[in-house]
């Protein structure tokens, strides 16, 4: 069974939200934008949370909260919880257009077969969750080494104060030893798994960056096995830009929650392909889900001088972040995913007009400028484009092809010389970037 969409109405800081689900979903976003709302009401509806008064909105207005799911057999079937302020929850069903008033008890027993396990970034988070993995596997009547395993660490993280760090390896033990568990067996657990909706806070909370992408890598195969999970991050390392789906951007515009997500196809082909490889050399470019801009730049180069003259212009801003495309070819698979979710970017990238150039290469360097510039959302895109390449700029001379070896190293050096003088133009180009 597979949650689709989430409907939220009237809860805390929300007016109106409407989420699409994937197997694993990723909510991201600056501090106080509601991520932690959305993932309580999701909790609520399952029965980890009570809705109080004070999670009204308004309270002269229905608090409802809807769940769309597709159960085998029996098609797509849309749950909702209704309370008035004051008044108890309500329960209905809706089937093939048809509504329906339920009770609770017919809700848990015939339509909500979804066990919802918290894991929140309190200190008794991991235990409470671990405990409720705990009842679902006895309820199930799932037996073995697993459920043993799972046992004895419930009963130490009960007996025992320690330390959130500690719990969290704990808890990564856990989900890696069921993995390697269902890899060596393929145990019944898989089949019980899909009924299983992990809900988990700040997973990255106590992880060094290694730990981090490896607990990100199981919360993956978890989900690809068929545990349904939704997470809640402010850390790039559970961001990978092969699930760009999975992602959902949580910002407010005009002072009102609004969600940023997409669910179509952005590649196709050999750009897929592209794309993978260039995420796997550089995994850490999922920080540009939580940059205010991002600028897009062909290589390691470009991004070692931007940063450093944008610092002596003190244009230099944090809250941007340049992202090592890897190449002018990859750049347009950048601006997809931009253009997708409605960040502002702006697209650096070198001419490549040489003199030196053939004439097949002249063309084959305009037809990836002209793609680029083509792509770019005007709305909240932009290009910058350097008149052959940045180190031309730099150095306020043509230069021949002998002379880009260990570019990163020598344009860094004359940039960082006492009697350097940035031309106009150049800085020009520069404010442009950062504007």
């Amino acid at each position: 069974m597979d949650i689709k969409r989430l409907t939220i109405s009237n809860w805390k800081s929300i007016d109106y939200i409407n989420i699409e689900f994937q197997k694993l979903l990723i909510l991201i976003g600056e501090s106080n934008r509601g991520k932690t709302c959305i993932l309580k009401a999701l909790s609520a509806f399952l029965g980890e949370v009570e809705i109080k008064n004070e999670d009204f909105k308004d309270k002269n207005k229905e608090l409802e909260i809807k769940i769309k799911y597709y159960k085998i057999n029996k098609g797509f079937i849309t749950l909702k919880l209704l309370k008035k302020y004051n008044f108890e929850n309500e329960y209905y069903i809706s089937n093939h257009g048809i509504e329906r008033k339920i009770s609770l008890k017919e809700l848990e027993k015939d339509f909500l077969p979804i066990k919802g396990i918290l894991i929140n970034s309190k200190d008794t988070g991991v235990y409470e969750g671990l405990a409720k993995i705990r009842d679902i596997f006895l309820s199930e009547g799932i037996e073995g080494e697993i459920l043993k395993d799972l046992i004895n660490k419930v009963d130490y993280l009960k007996e025992n104060r320690i330390s959130q760090s500690l719990q969290r390896r704990i808890l990564f033990n856990f989900l890696k030893n069921t993995l390697d568990k269902i890899d060596i067996d393929n145990s019944s657990i898989k089949s019980k798994l899909c009924n299983l909706f992990l809900i988990f806070e700040e997973p990255e909370l106590h992880l060094n960056p290694q730990a981090s992408r490896e607990m990100y890598s199981l919360l993956v195969k978890l989900s690809k096995i068929g545990m349904q999970i939704v997470l809640e991050t402010h850390s790039s390392y559970f961001i990978g830009l092969k699930q760009y789906k999975s992602i959902c951007l949580i910002r407010r515009v005009e002072n009102k929650m609004q969600v940023f997500q997409y669910i179509g196809e952005l590649m196709n082909g050999d750009e897929i392909k592209n794309f993978n490889m260039n995420y796997w050399i550089n995994p850490d470019r999922g920080e540009m889900f939580f940059a205010k801009k991002v600028i897009l730049v062909e290589g390691q180069t470009d991004k070692i001088a931007l940063s450093y003259l944008a610092k002596k212009l003190e244009i230099h801003d944090y809250n941007y972040s340049i992202v090592e495309c890897g190449s002018k070819s990859i750049i347009p698979q950048f601006i997809k995913i931009l253009n997708g979710y409605k960040i502002s970017y702006v697209a650096v990238f070198d001419k490549d007009n040489h003199k030196w150039r053939s004439d097949l290469e002249l063309e084959n360097s305009n037809l990836k400028n002209k793609k680029i510039k083509g792509l770019i959302n005007k709305f909240i895109g932009d290009y910058v484009e350097f008149e052959n390449d940045i180190e031309e700029e730099i150095c306020q001379e043509e230069r021949e092809r002998k002379n880009y070896k260990n570019k990163p190293y020598h344009t860094l050096q004359k940039i960082s010389e006492e009697n350097f003088k940035l031309s106009k133009k150049l800085e020009n180009k520069i404010r442009q970037i950062y504007k």
